[in-house]
């Protein structure tokens, strides 16, 4: 099949975005990739029990207030205020004792069945 527009013609069909470059990259690199290494692998050979189940879980909070108060498809939209924000605290809530018990109970029991806690 040709192309309909004369040779030479045509417009590309996206722009090419700015990279990054200079600084910011090797932010990203040297600091940024190492931390979060160590941030993981924290949460999964801390002493404490307790503080493998907060570092396992902690990064599910940030996604779940963006899903309840940012996101277009927010729930409770219609409600009145007071109605709106006891709703989204409460699956604020509800989703974080989810995240604990899969991620950091779960996981620590997986991990060390004899001892969850």
């Amino acid at each position: 099949m040709r192309s309909r527009s004369p040779r030479g013609s045509s417009t590309p069909t996206s722009r090419l975005t700015d990279r990054l470059h200079g600084p910011l990259l090797v932010a990203i690199v040297v600091i940024l990739i190492p931390v979060a290494g160590f941030y993981v692998i924290e949460a999964f050979i801390a002493p404490s029990p307790l503080l493998r189940i907060g570092l396992r879980s902690l990064p599910v909070v940030p996604l779940a207030i963006w899903t309840l108060w940012f996101e277009k498809s927010r729930p409770f939209e219609r409600r009145a205020p007071a109605i709106r924000l006891a709703g989204r605290l409460a699956l604020l809530i509800l989703v974080t004792a989810f995240a604990v018990a899969v991620l950091g109970l779960g996981l620590n029991w997986l991990d060390d069945p004899d001892r969850v806690i």
